[in-house]
């Protein structure tokens, strides 16, 4: 059995779904509510946002997972999907956040359609991968992990 505090890109992994993610989420949640907080004539309703647990619920998780043991075996049939799937995750972070950081230099009335579509795909992108990473993660830890709904 290893412990989950030797293996650095099993913690990286746990951090990215359980705080970045959740930290984008709620940014583009907040962010769509003011959207439609301004554009209530809008005809077509927008894409039903992922469900998070509690911030405590999640923490609790987290801090779960971080004190269990990883069984070896599981993990090295897993290590290398991990692996990508975190390397991903950074690239789609790296890429919101420039998307991010070009929205607020433009403010929101004059932004291009781009950058916000940038920013959209990257949020989607992370969404996606971290649905993917709950699974391999519940496959190396052998239990259901879920942050997203």
């Amino acid at each position: 059995m290893l412990d989950a505090l030797e293996l650095p890109i099993l913690m990286k992994a746990i951090e990215f779904v359980f705080d970045e993610g959740r930290k984008i989420l709620d940014e583009r949640r907040e962010r769509r509510k003011a959207n439609d907080a301004s554009a209530k004539s809008e005809e077509k309703p927008p894409a039903a946002e992922p469900a998070l647990p509690a911030p405590e619920a999640g923490q609790e998780v987290k801090q779960d997972l971080i004190s269990t043991k990883v069984d070896e075996i599981l993990w090295k049939n897993h290590e290398a999907e991990v692996q990508h799937l975190v390397k991903l995750l950074e690239t789609y972070s790296k890429n919101y956040h420039i998307a991010k950081e070009q929205y607020a230099k433009w403010g929101s009335a004059l932004v291009p359609p781009i950058v916000v579509h940038n920013m959209t795909e990257a949020e989607d992108a992370m969404l996606e991968t971290i649905k993917q990473l709950e699974g391999a993660l519940s496959q190396v830890y052998n239990r259901e992990i879920q942050v997203v709904k």
